[in-house]
């Protein structure tokens, strides 16, 4: 078992027939995606799982090692269990974690009832990443990409450093998912801040342009940038995934 980082641990909050996966960014840990998750279960009694994907929540070094495959196969398999005990599953993400939200209403659309993606990127990569791909050679590291956040004070438990390597992983996934886009048939909310200085906000109409359902929401943040789970509107994204997701699960019972 991985030795995490304190407070990168997995999390879990067992609560009611309606499963909610909740997926960390690139680089990131489940820190930035805590909050979320407990306001889903305290206030919407969902039943919360936030898996630490391979490599994060431990050091660069061990990112290095792992690649797209290794955390979807992360998310696949906690989407599998989820959903095989639980009566609807919804999914929820930021940034690469919403580019995982959207491969997996892709690719399980019977096991995904609706999605949130959050600051996802599937579209254009921000120009750094690019020019960092041209490179040859490239560097091992680059300096890590953690805390855009606008509230003061505030800190993602993220990687100082960059695994170069990581990052042409991460292109082919967001490259991989963005043609999958028209295959997803769940309602979705798009929730994407107008300043994020990681992920350009041309992603969120790429999303909105490409995916194939008949429900599609979109919310613009004002007062976050780009770790919005943390950020000024943490409370805006809790009460719009939850009321979100609440009203297709009542849908769904009825």
């Amino acid at each position: 078992m991985s030795d995490y980082l304190k407070g990168a641990e997995p999390f879990a909050f067992e609560g009611n027939e309606t499963g909610v996966l909740v997926i960390h960014g690139f680089t990131g840990s489940t820190q930035s995606m805590r909050y979320l998750g407990q306001s889903l279960h305290e206030r919407f009694g969902f039943t919360v799982v936030g898996p630490c994907l391979p490599g994060h929540g431990t050091s660069p070094d061990e990112m290095s090692k792992t690649g797209y495959l290794d955390w979807l196969g992360a998310v696949e398999r906690a989407l599998e269990a989820l959903a095989a005990r639980k009566k609807r599953v919804f999914v929820t993400g930021l940034s690469m974690g919403g580019t995982l939200t959207l491969n997996l209403a892709a690719r399980f659309p019977k096991l995904v009832q609706g999605i949130a993606p959050i600051s996802a990127a599937a579209g254009p990569l921000p120009d750094g990443f690019v020019d960092l791909l041209a490179l040859n050679p490239r560097p091992e590291r680059v300096p890590g990409i953690g805390s855009d956040i606008k509230q003061e004070g505030v800190v993602e438990l993220a990687y100082d450093e960059t695994p170069v390597n990581c990052v042409v992983e991460l292109a082919a996934l967001v490259l991989m998912t963005s043609n999958m886009l028209h295959r997803i048939t769940c309602p979705t909310l798009v929730i994407q801040a107008r300043d994020d200085h990681v992920v350009p906000q041309a992603n969120e109409m790429v999303i909105v342009s490409k995916i194939s359902s008949n429900d599609i929401r979109l919310q613009r943040l004002d007062e976050s940038y780009h770790v919005a789970t943390l950020d000024n509107d943490k409370d805006l994204i809790v009460a719009r995934v939850g009321g979100f997701f609440e009203e297709l699960a009542a849908g769904d019972a009825a």
